[in-house]
């Protein structure tokens, strides 16, 4: 566990995916500043990459946008009011409703292998585990032809790698 500036790690994941976004006529943006969090670095890392990358990749738009941020506080679909939330929002093609919580399952695809992509099934699966291993919480919001937005909460971790308790 360590200080991380989410800001640096997104900048980081956009400078190493260069090639990539140039080829797919992608760009990603942080409309406001990203906190410095406590977190297992390299699997916060692998978090943004693969929802940034899955923008990416499931997107038909000449111009593929990707937009990665933190908000204050965001209220789900279920009405929660959650504090503390990053996202990362596309403009690609979006996910009907009753997929919604089953692309956390491994190996689950909405497009068959060979449909212009090289998904596994694996990556929203990690993308979960790593949030629930930060005491946080993932949720989408999305409509086919508009775009997804995936929301989430990392807890701030203390030095001894224990979660900071929340008061509600």
């Amino acid at each position: 566990m360590q200080a991380t500036d989410l800001g640096a790690v997104v900048e980081d994941i956009a400078s190493t995916l260069d090639h990539f976004l140039e080829e797919r006529g992608a760009r990603i943006v942080m409309p406001n500043a990203m906190p410095v969090y406590t977190c297992d670095r390299p699997r916060v890392t692998e978090l943004f990459r693969n929802l940034i990358t899955n923008a990416i990749k499931y997107n038909d738009k000449p111009e593929r946008l990707v937009e990665v941020g933190f908000l204050p506080f965001h209220t789900t679909p279920q009405g929660a009011r959650m504090e503390n939330v990053f996202y990362v929002k596309d403009n690609g093609y979006g996910i009907e409703p009753e997929f919604h919580q089953e692309i956390f399952r491994i190996f689950k695809r909405l497009r068959p292998a060979g449909a212009g992509d090289d998904g596994t099934g694996v990556g929203l699966t990690f993308v979960k585990k790593i949030v629930e291993r930060h005491g946080g919480a993932i949720w989408l919001d999305s409509a086919p032809g508009v775009g997804t937005t995936f929301y989430f909460t990392l807890e701030a971790m203390r030095d001894d790698g224990s979660l900071n308790a929340k008061v509600a």
